[in-house]
């Protein structure tokens, strides 16, 4: 995840940033195991992507 599709293939909304439509959500979008538990992590994200598909994703579905 990053702000730069140099740098990262994930935007702030788990957005890949080569295909606009593809999303990844768990816990292949981390670049390595943080050494504790990550489901609240993963939860969180996971909840912040669905909530931005539904609100800003489906009225304009382009990259962000």
């Amino acid at each position: 995840m990053g702000n730069d599709p140099k740098t990262s293939v994930l935007n702030r909304y788990q957005q890949c940033w080569d295909a606009h439509n593809v999303f990844v959500l768990g816990a292949s979008s981390f670049p390595n195991n943080a050494g504790y538990n990550p489901t609240g992590t993963i939860g969180a994200l996971s909840l912040w992507t669905a909530k931005a598909i539904i609100e800003q994703y489906l009225k304009n579905p382009v990259r962000w």
